[in-house]
C-alpha cells in the first residue's frame, strides 16, 4: 500500500493521471492495444494500404493510426510485447505476421528510420512502398473505413470486457480513463 501511494503521488506530481489496476500481462492499456494492433496487422495482410488504415482510425478520433503508432512505439518493442501477450493469452492474442516480418527485416520504426513509413531527420514522410513487397502484398488498396473502425474498435472492446471480468481494473470508468489518457482514445 505504501509503495502504491508513493508511486501514485509521484505520478501526480509529474502531471500524470493515475488509474489503479491489478497485476496482469499488459495491465490495461497495453492489453487492449494488443488486439487493436493485431487487427491492424490482419487488415494490412489483407491488402489494405498503410495510409488508409491510419486515416480510418484518425478520422474515428485516435491521435494517430495503428501503423504510425507501431513505428512510434518501435517494431522491436512490439515484437517483444506480442510474445508476452501470446504466451499469456494464447489464441485470443493471435498475432499477424506483420511485426515478425518487419522486425526480421531490421525495421524498428521511427527510431532507426525504417518502418512502415519513410523518415527523414526523424520526420515521417509517406508509407514505405517496399513494405508491401516484404509482406507479399501485390497491389494494396484503400480500406473500407467503416469496416476498419468496426474491426479495430470491437477488438478493443472485447478485451476490455475481459479485463473488467478479471478485475484487472475495478470499473469501466477507470478503464475508459486509462484508455483516454494512455492512448488518446477519443472521449466522445
Amino acid at each position: 500500500d505504501v509503495a502504491m501511494v508513493t508511486t501514485a503521488a509521484l505520478a501526480r506530481r509529474l502531471g500524470k493521471t493515475v488509474v489503479y489496476c491489478n497485476d496482469g500481462p499488459g495491465f490495461v492499456v497495453n492489453r487492449i492495444l494488443g488486439p487493436y494492433m493485431n487487427e491492424s496487422g490482419f487488415l494490412l495482410e489483407e491488402g489494405n494500404s498503410i495510409e488508409s488504415l491510419d486515416k480510418a482510425m484518425v478520422d474515428f478520433g485516435m491521435p494517430m493510426g495503428p501503423m504510425a503508432l507501431l513505428d512510434e512505439v518501435g517494431i522491436d518493442v512490439a515484437a517483444k510485447v506480442a510474445v508476452i501477450l501470446t504466451e499469456a493469452f494464447g489464441a485470443r492474442m493471435e498475432k499477424s505476421t506483420v511485426v515478425e516480418k518487419l522486425y526480421a527485416d531490421g525495421r524498428h520504426g521511427k527510431k532507426n528510420g525504417k518502418g512502415l513509413y519513410l523518415y527523414k531527420d526523424g520526420k515521417r514522410l509517406g508509407p514505405d512502398k517496399s513494405v508491401y513487397k516484404l509482406l507479399g502484398i501485390a497491389s494494396p488498396h484503400p480500406a473500407d473505413p467503416k469496416a476498419v473502425v468496426e474491426r479495430m474498435v470491437l477488438s478493443m472492446i472485447n478485451e476490455a470486457v475481459l479485463i473488467l471480468d478479471e478485475k484487472i481494473v475495478a470499473t469501466a470508468g477507470e478503464l475508459d480513463l486509462a484508455m483516454i489518457m494512455g492512448t488518446g482514445f477519443p472521449p466522445f
